[in-house]
């Protein structure tokens, strides 16, 4: 009995550990029950029908593509050299198996329908739209990545399943450009693409340099006489609310004599009506203080009535 209950042992552990399988984080697993899928395992611990059934993991995580450098002609059939970066991630895992299964190379098929895609949007753009980074821009290097993503992507999630892999797989071929096949019909999405540098072959780079030079120096002339035209415009304003500031206060200012002189001589009238006698003895002292300065001679009567208050009265 003993002997019989170790190989009994040994081939249920055997069983047990030939039906039990591990995806790990950042992994997924594709359930294939005589070659056809029939379900989709995550991270952790599953079991299986031995002998039946098998595993093809698959990586679950962004991946990232670094292209060598590649030439593209923009709208000025100018040659630019361009180096850039894709981002993707799986979405359909069993639509990915499908494709790869097929013998296909995904990375291939997304290398070929970027490089035909940003073929067609840099060919649209001239140099300066290309240099341009806004993103507010619809002529622009991020618009370019921004419509290139999405090209690749698709407007909508079309309905794929019941075409088949080879035909989309000999479509995006044939025509790289198109924007008919997503690539979420090979179970992929792009999340990035980047341009890491745009340069001109060195046989052209000096006179496109030279031009860009020249449009910013005519730019920066434009910039300075519009600063000068400001400039004038701004002294001509000053100018005139300072002639404005002045004649307001010269007029203030008369104004105000004017009140003052009228003030005085109210004030010389009250008191001329008050004692006229009085009033008139202090003119005379002013008149005498105004005419003997100086070496200035004077012939006058001693009569006359100039003298009045300098003469004495008599006490009869």
């Amino acid at each position: 009995m003993r002997k019989l209950l170790i190989p009994v042992v040994l081939i249920l552990v055997g069983i047990f550990f030939s039906s039990v399988y591990v995806i790990e984080e950042g992994t997924r697993g594709v359930v294939l029950r005589f070659n056809k899928i029939i379900g989709l395992s995550n991270s952790g611990l599953h079991f299986k029908i031995p002998g039946m059934d098998s595993i093809k993991v698959i990586d679950a995580k962004i991946q990232t593509i670094n292209s060598s450098e590649q030439r593209f002609f923009n709208v000025q059939k100018k040659e630019l050299i361009v180096d850039y970066f894709v981002q993707w991630k799986i979405v359909d895992f069993n639509r990915y198996y499908e494709t790869v299964a097929g013998g296909n190379n995904v990375e291939d098929l997304l290398l070929a329908r970027l490089n035909g895609r940003l073929r067609a949007e840099i060919g649209k753009l001239s140099n300066k739209d290309i240099i341009n980074d806004s993103n507010a821009d619809t002529k622009s290097r991020n618009s370019l990545m921004i419509k290139v993503k999405d090209a690749l992507n698709g407007t909508s999630q079309e309905t794929i399943d019941n075409v088949p892999i080879d035909k989309l797989v000999a479509d995006t071929k044939k025509d790289p450009e198109s924007n008919k096949t997503s690539l979420r019909a090979f179970g992929v999405e792009v999340i990035d693409v980047r341009i890491k540098k745009i340069n001109f072959p060195p046989a052209v780079s000096g006179s496109i340099y030279e031009m860009m030079r020249s449009e910013r120096g005519v730019i920066a002339r434009d910039k300075r006489f519009e600063g000068v035209r400001k400039a004038e415009e701004e002294r001509a304003k000053a100018t005139l609310k300072a002639t404005k500031i002045l004649s307001e206060a010269e007029r203030q200012s008369r104004t105000i004599r004017g009140e003052g002189d009228a003030n005085a001589a109210k004030l010389y009238a009250d008191a001329f009506g008050k004692d006229m006698e009085f009033f008139s003895f202090i003119r005379s002292l002013k008149a005498y203080e105004q005419s003997f300065l100086g070496n200035d001679v004077m012939v006058i009567s001693p009569d006359s009535e100039f003298f009045r208050y300098m003469k004495l009265k008599s006490n009869k």
